[in-house]
């Protein structure tokens, strides 16, 4: 059973640079089209030269050729290491049928045969330079046969410990990676393959993460160094995806172990972001993904939450200086609130206001500084909802944390937080085009902040009339600079003051001051509109 499962852990470790090859065939044809078809660009008949072998390619014959130029120009080298693999392993299994030879023979064996393929592959490299296929399938099988020989003294006979195992697969890893600088790419993915899957092989649950840790960390270095040599954008993406597999699963592990694989996380995110050729895959996300299931744990406390602010921290410091990492700030911001409003409602985290807090202060606070250096929808929108988004949560979830007088006042200094993003945005206007949706977000923002901050300082009966002077406010200032997104987020606040009178207000007064309510309503509505007749018809000129 043992080397049925070593059998399919080294055949899937081929299935790799037979992708490569695949895919390299393909390309290779594509270009030996192209190439036919430009060359006959010159000619008279290119048009039937390009015809004729557009015809072609439904043929029988066509098709009879590309299986062979696959099969035979290309597999069979590689299904001949393979073969070589897989003589390796039965001729292990075969010594111990018969008990020919002693365990530490068979192992002895198995490892000079290793040593024998890679030195089979340099001596086909060096004089069969016609085709390198075949050096690099050697290679390949003694690079398999090799981490084949450590678990198997390891599992099978326990003839080393798990740390000889793993400083010998470590090994193995790296000859690999140093061999990929002479061998292409397949040499470098049997490294990746092994390298990762070393730790499931002959790792040892009990030591905790943090030697997992650190071995995942070295073999990241060698891996990104090799890709970055070579040009490999899809080893250190590869090695990255991994990477966060594995610190994915050990977050499931006890808190102290968990809280390690969160430090881990933070780094390997920022490193990732870092590297050009591992953005595409978008590092800082994945991050704040894994640390966001961190953050749900209910064992842990204030670490994750400040191991969280830490990664969205550099996430904002990134997406400052480069647009291909914008995701990231959105992401944690959105992540943040999710869990801020699941734990408020669960009531199972003390730390909930200071996170509240660091979430303003980092999102709120950070995007209303951009918003006054850089202005821009993507650094408004993100100011407004860092500012607004925490308060409105835990005032929803958590209405006990704080009288309502206290959350009146607190909202108000938000509204003025966000007011100061829609005097920025218009201060920016003399030198640079206005942004009319940066400015109706930040509008809406604070109108949005102002109306709850009505609902819980003004007495019940009087919030309607609080919201449509606000909304009175916003449209005279909006008529008055003239800005226009002022003008619509008053519309909107107005729409939800009359929304509330006809399908709240009507049913809950009665009497002199329901009629009374909505004869000011009917006037001020009336108002507002005779006060914006100039302002449309001026509109419609200009255009």
């Amino acid at each position: 059973m043992e080397i049925l499962l070593l059998v399919l852990v080294l055949a899937w470790g081929f299935l790799v640079p037979l992708a490569l090859v695949l895919q390299n065939a393909l390309l290779k044809a594509r270009l030996e089209r192209l190439e036919r078809r430009v060359d006959g660009l010159g000619e008279r008949s290119a048009a039937e030269s390009e015809a004729a072998p557009a015809h072609q390619k439904l043929t029988p014959e066509a098709v009879g050729g590309l299986f062979e130029r696959l099969l035979a120009g290309r597999l069979l080298i590689w299904l001949g290491g393979i073969a070589l693999v897989l003589a390796g392993l039965f001729l292990i299994r075969y010594s111990i049928e018969i008990g020919l030879v002693t365990p530490q023979a068979r192992m002895l064996a198995a490892f000079l045969f290793g040593i024998v393929m890679l030195a089979a592959g340099e001596y086909a490299r060096a004089r069969l330079a016609d085709d390198l296929r075949i050096g690099q399938a050697l290679v390949g099988a003694g690079i398999a046969i090799l981490y084949a020989a450590a678990y198997g003294s390891y599992i099978l006979y326990g003839l080393i410990g798990a740390i000889a195992a793993s400083a010998a697969m470590l090994m193995v890893t790296g000859a690999a990676l140093l061999l990929s600088f002479r061998h292409g790419a397949p040499a470098a993915a049997m490294g990746l393959i092994g390298g990762f899957l070393t730790p499931i092989l002959v790792g040892n649950p009990d030591a905790g993460a943090l030697p997992l840790l650190f071995y995942i960390a070295l073999l990241d270095a060698a891996l990104f160094a090799v890709a970055w040599r070579r040009g490999w954008a899809w080893l250190a993406a590869a090695a990255l995806l991994l990477s966060f597999a594995w610190s994915g699963y050990l977050m499931s592990w006890p808190p102290a172990d968990a809280r390690a694989a969160g430090v881990f996380v933070v780094a390997l995110a920022v490193a990732g972001a870092l590297v050009p050729a591992a953005r595409r895959i978008q590092p800082l996300a994945i991050g704040l993904a894994l640390l966001a299931i961190l953050v749900a744990r209910t064992d842990l406390g204030a670490e994750a939450w400040l191991l969280y602010g830490l990664l969205a921290g550099a996430g904002l410091v990134l997406a400052a200086s480069s647009a291909r990492v914008q995701l990231a700030p959105p992401l944690a911001l959105l992540l943040a609130l999710i869990l801020l409003l699941a734990k408020a409602w669960l009531g199972q985290d003390p730390f909930l206001p200071w996170a509240a807090l660091g979430i303003t202060l980092l999102f709120g606070g950070a995007g209303l500084a951009l918003t006054m250096r850089r202005g821009g929808l993507f650094w408004t929108a993100l100011a407004i909802l860092g500012l607004a988004g925490p308060a409105l949560c835990l005032r929803l979830a958590r209405p006990e944390l704080l009288d309502r007088s206290g959350w009146g006042l607190l909202l108000v200094l938000l509204a003025i937080g966000a007011g100061a993003s829609v005097a920025a945005l218009r201060t920016r206007a003399p030198r640079t085009r206005p942004d009319n949706r940066a400015l109706l977000v930040a509008g809406a923002g604070v109108a949005t902040l102002a109306a709850a901050a009505v609902w819980d300082l003004a007495p019940g009966d009087l919030v309607t009339a609080g919201w449509l002077l606000l909304a009175i406010a916003f449209i005279g200032a909006g008529i008055r600079l003239p800005e226009k997104a002022l003008r619509l987020a008053g519309l909107l606040l107005l729409t939800a003051t009359i929304l509330k009178a006809f399908l709240l207000d009507a049913a809950a007064l009665e009497g002199l001051l329901r009629i009374l309510s909505f004869v000011a309503l009917g006037l001020v509505l009336i108002g507002i509109g005779r006060a914006y007749g100039p302002v449309l018809r001026a509109g419609s000129k200009s255009e």
